[in-house]
């Protein structure tokens, strides 16, 4: 047979062709190999930081999938990085199939590492189900230095700042840069995005300037930055203030801010200060204040001294930039707003002043708005006399220096004079000068020490003033100067009630029950205890010697019905009349009772509360509850003061917390207090303490019992935290030193000269 060619030409074509098409069909069928992607890539170091944070234990050594000792040949991966293996295994021990985490197969090889932001998409997947306490957040940070060895970066902006440990070595490798960062507690955990975007640090302390690098202070940070000529940016002088602005781990701007004035400062506001011979000055938004004296420190705007000529102020176009405390000046004058007593206002329509025979009539609208006038007589020991509108002052001459601004609201009235000056007018307003002199020198301690601390940081700086001359601070000029308070005053030149080496925050008030509190029932007992305002027992014997009570076991109710019911021989105050009292109030005016509680809840919300559903209280407002079935001291702090007041009614139930607000609630301000000498008084605002029991009245009616009445059973006039006026008073008698005085009424405290305590 004859071989046909042709045919077997035609035969073998087709065969290859099926050949092919076959391998082109198996071909398609295999994955392509896949790229690893371009991007930043996250660490196994990272991945285990924020899963040790949700409280996962896989340990990514054992999970690679792979062998990654040598990384990924063609993409040069680092064996740090999460590779797309140790991600699956993750997503399975956790268990993916529930949470729907996402999976990448088609984006990665099992030896590929994982790019950020895709482990980040899977991570807050994570986060969701599994941080249920919300105890790991995301913020915004910009980094000013780390400290490697203490494990601390310091960071500038955000609800980050200062000094907080840190876990992934990431930071070290960022500083100066703005970036998202994950945050557990105070802990920065990993950078989860490093942002391009440039970063400005206004009114910067350059410190030193040398060879290209700053040493800079900046919100209690030291920190060193380079800079660069060449790159056109400016060198800041030393000790200057500078913009500094930063990209990409640098500073790439610096704008120096060298004009500078100084002088006493009258008056700051959270907008606006005032500077004598300069005017007033706008705030910048990025301003800074630096105490450069000592310790160097970063302070607020409010522990600028009123009065005091110690600061350098940075200024650009009538704004200040910076506020350079220099020198530590002594605080030993006073600025006190003097009040319109009249119109409980801290403006005067109209003040006639008269200095050296001379007298000047003030009126608001014969004044421009800043306009300020100052008198102050030519002879030293002289004084000026001030005549307010419905003043009730027995004293109208002051020591020192009457200042007179016109604002808008009318013209604020400042008498700045000597501290120890100041103290002549405020002890004998403070404590009868007829007191023995111990412890009117126990008096005088106190109040200097109660004013020294308000010229460190004025209570009024928006007005130019340290305190007012009410019982809001410290009364003064009620009562005229006497010789027996003004040698209290002298005998004890600038001595402070001081406390580990600072000045304590002493109070006082009138009389004792026989037991003092502790600060914490100010709050409800909810606030901070200060070591040396603790209640104590004011008798001759201290603790429970003789009287079987102590302030402790007066939390008690019956043990404190037994106290206050009793007059103990053994307690310093047993003879004065408000020692005990009674209050009745004989009927309960529903509705004026409830309108005192509104107005106690309008002015401290958190302390008047609404029981809800349940056995919690919410602060909300009073509404209608209806008549009232009870009220009673449900909670007795130190030394037996009542602490917290329930009041049920038909539809709602009510707790009130605090001390005063309870003595504002319970006073109706027409019912009188009988003293135990069978005097009486009617109280104004508030019952004469928080030390009583109450027993109430309740009748039967057609809705069912309500309380129709009650009576207080109680002791002591004040607050009860500190000092016992009276109390000083017979232990001065008793033959007791002002320091032994101070002891008994604060332990753990000190008497120190001021010289002593400056920096």
């Amino acid at each position: 047979m004859k071989f046909d060619v042709t045919r077997f030409v035609k035969l073998a074509l087709i065969f290859f062709g099926l050949l092919f098409l076959v391998c082109l069909w198996f071909g398609r069928r295999q994955p392509k190999p896949v790229s690893s992607p371009e991007g930043e890539k996250i660490t196994v170091e990272d991945v285990e930081i924020l899963l040790d944070a949700l409280g996962v234990s896989i340990s990514l050594s054992e999970t690679n999938g792979t062998d990654q000792s040598q990384g990924d040949q063609e993409t040069g991966d680092r064996e740090d990085y999460l590779t797309y293996g140790q991600y699956e295994e993750i997503c399975r021990q956790i268990g993916e199939e529930e949470w729907q985490l996402p999976h990448y197969e088609e984006k990665y090889e099992a030896e590929h590492g994982v790019l950020k932001q895709d482990w980040y998409e899977a991570f807050r997947i994570l986060l969701a189900h599994l941080d249920t306490e919300s105890s790991i957040w995301e913020t915004t940070v910009f980094l000013l230095k780390v400290d490697r060895e203490a494990g601390e970066a310091y960071t500038e902006n955000g609800a980050m700042q200062g000094a907080n440990p840190y876990r992934s070595t990431a930071f070290a490798e960022n500083v100066f840069q703005e970036m998202k960062v994950y945050v557990q507690g105070n802990t920065l955990l990993t950078i989860v995005e490093v942002l391009p975007e440039e970063h400005e640090l206004g009114s910067v302390w350059v410190m030193e300037s040398t060879d290209g690098v700053l040493d800079c202070f900046y919100h209690q940070t030291v920190f060193q930055a380079s800079i660069s000529e060449k790159d056109g940016v400016s060198i800041p002088e030393r000790e200057q203030i500078a913009d500094l602005t930063f990209r990409d781990g640098r500073i790439i701007e610096a704008k120096e801010r060298n004009e500078k004035i100084h002088g006493k400062l009258l008056r700051v506001s959270g907008e606006e200060l005032e500077i004598e011979d300069y005017g007033v000055y706008r705030i910048a938004e990025e301003a800074e204040v630096y105490k450069l004296y000592g310790n160097l420190k970063t302070l607020q705007l409010a522990d600028l001294r009123v009065g005091c000529a110690d600061t350098d102020f940075v200024i650009h176009k009538d704004k200040i930039y910076a506020c350079l405390v220099s020198e530590a000046q002594k605080a030993d004058q006073i600025r006190v707003l003097l009040k319109n007593t009249a119109a409980g206002s801290d403006f005067h329509e109209a003040v006639k002043i008269t200095v050296d025979g001379e007298q000047t009539k003030l009126r608001m609208e014969q004044m421009t708005i800043g306009e300020r006038r100052t008198y102050r007589s030519e002879n030293l020991t002289d004084k000026v006399l001030v005549e307010m509108e419905g003043s009730t002052r027995s004293d109208h001459a002051y020591r020192g220096a009457i200042e007179c601004l016109r604002m808008e609201q009318g013209i604020v009235v400042v008498n700045e004079l000597p501290l120890e000056e100041y103290l002549y007018a405020v002890v004998p307003s403070e404590m009868p000068a007829s007191y023995p002199q111990e412890a009117l020198k126990a008096q005088a301690v106190c109040a200097r020490t109660y004013a020294y601390l308000y010229i460190l940081r004025a209570g009024l700086p928006a007005l130019g003033a340290h305190v007012d001359d009410t019982t809001a601070y410290q009364v003064y000029h009620n009562i005229g100067e006497n010789v027996a308070a003004t040698m209290a005053v002298k005998e004890t030149d600038g001595m402070l009630l001081t406390y580990q080496g600072e000045a304590a925050g002493n109070y006082y008030y009138s009389t004792s029950c026989g037991a003092g509190t502790d600060v914490v029932s100010w709050q409800g007992g909810n606030g901070e205890v200060v070591p040396y305002l603790r209640g104590v027992r004011v008798s001759e014997a201290d603790g429970t010697v003789g009287t079987g009570f102590d302030v402790e076991s007066l939390r008690d109710e019956e043990a404190f019905r037994k106290f206050i019911t009793t007059v103990h021989e053994e307690d310093l105050e047993k003879d004065e009349p408000w020692y005990r009292w009674i209050y009745r109030v004989e009927e309960l005016d529903e509705k004026a009772f409830l309108a005192r509680l509104k107005a106690r809840y309008e002015a401290a919300p958190a302390s008047i509360l609404t029981k809800a559903e349940g056995e919690y209280y919410v602060s909300e407002p009073s509404g209608k509850p209806g008549k009232i079935k009870r009220i009673e001291v449900e909670k007795r702090g130190e030394g037996g003061i009542a602490q917290e007041l329930t009041i049920e009614a038909e539809k709602a139930t009510y707790k009130v917390l605090s001390e005063y607000n309870i003595r504002y609630v319970l006073c109706d301000r027409e019912s009188a207090v009988r003293k135990q000498d069978g005097s009486e008084t009617v109280p104004g605002m508030l019952l004469p303490s928080g030390f009583f029991v109450l027993d109430t009245v309740v009748e039967a009616g057609k809705d069912g019992e309500s309380v129709v009445g009650y009576t207080l059973t109680g002791g002591g006039f004040g607050h009860g935290v500190g000092m016992s006026q009276n109390g000083a008073k017979a232990l001065g008698e008793q033959g007791a030193d002002y320091g032994q005085i101070l002891s008994k009424f604060y332990p753990g405290c000190d008497v120190k000269d001021a010289e002593e305590l400056r920096e």
